[in-house]
């Protein structure tokens, strides 16, 4: 996604309401590859804290970070269609 005065790119992280049972949710329905972003030009998702802080995550929510955060990576695709996938994996169930 590029903005019209700015550069590529755009990661976004982001904590749902009653993240303990939606973020599982929300991840699994999100229509999207998964997977740690290391510059790819398609979009990513990944729980974010899960990952980087696996073994230490009671210290990780001490310092403020929820162990339920959803990271995205946006890549090339269409925004539009990016944005669907995204509605259609926030809808409730």
């Amino acid at each position: 996604m590029r903005r019209p005065d700015g550069g590529w790119g755009s990661l976004i992280t982001f904590l749902p309401r009653h993240a303990a049972t939606s973020s599982p949710r929300i991840y699994d329905r999100l229509a999207v590859c998964k997977g740690p972003s290391l510059g790819t030009i398609f979009t990513l998702a990944c729980p974010f804290t899960l990952l980087a802080h696996y073994t230490e995550l009671d210290w990780a929510e001490s310092c403020g970070v929820s162990r339920h955060l959803i990271r995205i990576s946006v890549g090339l695709e269409d925004p539009d269609a990016l944005w669907r996938r995204l509605d259609a994996a926030l809808l409730e169930p």
